[in-house]
């Protein structure tokens, strides 16, 4: 296909669009200093102090280093003064960071420049670039699809977001019932932005509602049949909300992608199957989304826990670092991660049955030969 046709699709004009936009945006982000009300300073020159090897009580070695890093203030009333900062961090950059030249940083001054505290690194650029990436190669790889996946994104993350808004303006509202609200609502407007509205989209929704629910409603059970033993709620410690209703609300939030997908590859593949071969049977139709949903049905729990466990990997390891045992901080850092795991594959696996008995059951309602 030539040059000409390809600016001739619509789809290609929106692809320059975005490309534009992220230009854009990321030109304005290295330049948006101005805009910040927290004072911003750009690290101008690093000069080395000094290094040590120190060892802790737990004879965990380190390496420290001490730099004096020479900065320009690019907003505010210190706008253009130079000022002089020490920063000491860690080779392992555990609870410090090291800065390098041109590196830009939050700060905050008292009376001059050398007297700053730096907060953070300024990371909107990185953000932006990461973000764009991603967009990017949704747009390019789902087209009109990939417009929809970020459409049904945007609206989830705002659907979680207004729940917990919600829930600390009326303290008083239940958590585990907003956030069954953001995911009913999620898991339509997702379905119907991606699939579009179809019989087989209505069962999804209703497969994966029930799947989730489910799964939720075991695991209640469970925790109340045995008092919550072997949940460590105790990683929750500094909350002021009942433990059990945040653990809940996570999961039902967590579970959702899992089952979603689970039900919606059932669905689309039977659906499949009727559309070429109109004629099978009841009983084969059935076994071969039995088969479709053995096939991903191990892959899509080693998903869900392997995307639970990585988050606490970081502290496990701090953990063990600082002499605990294996068994206590597994049970610290990935007691709520593993019961989430479960849970979710309780709802993988329960998703299944459920979206073949509703495929058979809207099939027979609408009198088809299956």
């Amino acid at each position: 296909m030539s040059y000409k046709n390809k600016l001739n699709q619509p789809f290609t004009w929106v692809l320059l669009i975005f490309i534009a936009l992220f230009i854009g945006s990321l030109l304005f982000t290295l330049n948006n200093a101005r805009f910040y009300h927290m004072p911003i300073g750009e690290v101008t020159k690093v000069k080395h102090l000094n290094t040590e090897q120190v060892t802790d009580e737990h004879h965990n070695k380190d390496t420290k280093h001490s730099d004096e890093l020479t900065i320009r203030v690019l907003n505010g009333k210190f706008e253009g003064q130079i000022g002089h900062i020490n920063n000491t961090y860690y080779a392992s950059q555990a609870d410090s960071e090291k800065f390098n030249t041109h590196d830009k940083i939050l700060l905050h001054i008292n009376k001059h420049p050398s007297d700053a505290n730096i907060i953070e690194k300024k990371r909107d650029t990185l953000v932006v670039a990461m973000t764009g990436l991603f967009i990017f190669i949704v747009l390019w790889v789902g087209r009109k699809v990939g417009i929809q996946s970020i459409l049904s994104l945007v609206f989830n993350t705002a659907a979680v977001i207004g729940a917990i808004a919600i829930h600390n303006t009326f303290p008083n509202t239940s958590l585990f019932l907003l956030m069954s609200i953001a995911v009913i609502l999620a898991t339509a407007v997702t379905l119907l932005l991606v699939t579009g509205w179809h019989w087989r989209t209505a069962i999804t929704i209703a497969s994966t509602l029930v799947g989730t629910f489910l799964c939720v409603g075991i695991a209640e059970i469970v925790i109340r049949s045995t008092g919550g033993s072997g949940i460590k709620y105790e990683t929750m410690s500094f909350l002021t909300l009942p433990p059990k209703e945040v653990f809940l609300a996570s999961v039902i939030v967590g579970t959702l992608g899992a089952v979603m997908d689970v039900a919606i590859t059932i669905a689309s593949g039977m659906y499949e199957i009727w559309r070429r071969t109109p004629e099978i049977d009841m009983t084969r139709w059935a076994l071969a989304g039995r088969n479709i949903g053995q096939d991903i049905m191990g892959t899509m729990t080693n998903i869900l826990l392997f995307s639970y466990l990585a988050g606490s990997l970081p502290m496990m390891l701090i953990y063990l670092r600082n002499a605990n045992t294996i068994t206590y901080t597994i049970s610290m850092n990935w007691s709520l991660e593993i019961a989430r795991a479960l849970i979710g594959g309780i709802g993988i696996v329960l998703t299944i049955p459920i979206t073949i008995v509703l495929m058979q059951l809207w099939a027979k309602l609408r009198g088809e030969r299956v």
